[in-house]
């Protein structure tokens, strides 16, 4: 045998490099999928009560059952599980290996799928759950619009995978986190999910409801995973309150202390009381001189006005109006009235006349020579 060259050294060792990094990879992907017979192959179980049913072990089959009148109508229908071969028509059933899940129903439609509990799930791990699914729907085949067991007016197929953060496995419970839906017809369609356990156990679950009673309604699923992306996160213990130290105050310089100035002490002044202002007396009018009354028959004596000293504020005498002069009664008119009464009178009223005129004279004299 000859030696080999440098050049066929070299790409045998590349080779033989390039096949560990695959083991490694397929290793390690084999490693990470949580799921048992991912791949739909053997071994596969009969389904009790369902003849000539088989589902890939250990995921379990389940379907909603409809009511009597629901199945008269041609709905929800108990579905057929089979295996399918990589060499069944059209030749593209199976995505990998050798087999495939399906479930399907003629003329009618269901509401069915299949699911698998997981254990040994780090709680609080976020997981990832894929498939691959397809879907065929045939409205009826004698429209000729499915040539090559393909979709010819489908039913809406409602095909979606959901993770149950708990472990369970009723379809209908809002706990599951649900892909979106697909109808996936006729080609191999990839599904995913995650959701975060929130148990030791959880369960993978897959759903399908065609809407339609049409005479082929098919699911088609391979290549299944369930792998965790992300741990747990770890309790990072809360720092304890570590309180800031505080601020000694820098010492501040003492005063040194002042002279205190000797207090001189001073005579208490007294309190003088301020003299107030005694008010001047007023001018008192002077009383103004008294007319002298005028000559009355009766000769009363006028006492002198006397001086009213000025004291206090008198109230100003007020104006007093002379005597109205006191007419003088004639004398005839007593002797009218004397000589009209008659008699005696007469001569009692000419007396009285004469000593009016005496008493008038010596009045005037007297006056005279006052």
């Amino acid at each position: 045998m000859g030696k080999m060259s440098w050049s066929g050294r070299i790409m045998s060792v590349v080779a033989f490099v390039a096949l560990l990094l695959t083991a490694g990879r397929g290793a390690a992907i084999a490693q990470g999928n949580l799921l048992q017979n991912g791949g739909f192959e053997p071994p596969w179980a009969a389904i009790p009560g369902k003849e000539n049913c088989l589902v890939a072990a250990p995921w379990t089959a389940w379907w909603i059952q409809g009511s009597e009148w629901e199945t008269s109508q041609g709905y929800r229908f108990a579905p057929e599980f089979k295996l399918a071969n990589r060499g069944d028509y059209p030749g593209n059933r199976v995505r990998s290996g050798d087999l495939s899940q399906q479930w399907f129903h003629s003329f009618g439609n269901f509401e069915a799928g299949v699911w698998q509990q997981v254990g040994g799930i780090p709680v609080g791990a976020k997981l990832r759950f894929e498939l691959w699914g397809m879907s065929w729907s045939c409205d009826n085949e004698s429209k000729g619009n499915c040539g090559g067991a393909t979709s010819g007016d489908p039913s809406p197929m409602r095909f979606r995978i959901g993770i149950h953060p708990t472990g369970g496995v009723d379809p209908h419970d809002p706990a599951i986190v649900w892909s979106a839906e697909q109808n996936a017809y006729d080609v191999w369609t990839p599904f995913a999910v995650e959701a975060v356990a929130k148990s030791g156990t959880v369960s993978v679950i897959v759903y399908s409801y065609p809407e339609y009673r049409s005479q082929d309604n098919n699911i088609y699923l391979d290549d299944a995973s369930l792998v965790i992306v992300a741990p747990p996160p770890t309790n990072t213990p809360r720092p304890t309150n570590t309180p800031a130290p505080t601020n000694t105050p820098a010492p501040t310089d003492t005063p040194a202390p002042t002279d205190t100035p000797t207090v001189v002490p001073t005579d208490t002044p007294t309190n003088t009381p301020v003299a107030t202002s005694t008010p001047l007396p007023t001018n008192t009018p002077t009383n103004t001189n008294t007319p002298i009354p005028t000559d009355t028959p009766t000769s009363t004596y006028t006492p002198t006005v006397t001086h009213t000293p000025t004291s206090t504020n008198t109230p100003i005498p007020t104006w007093t109006p002379l005597p109205t002069r006191t007419p003088t009664p004639e004398p005839m008119a007593a002797v009218k009235q004397a000589l009209a009464a008659g008699g005696v009178g007469l001569w009692v009223a000419l007396g009285a006349v004469l000593v009016a005129a005496f008493a008038l004279g010596q009045a005037v004299r007297l006056r005279r020579k006052g």
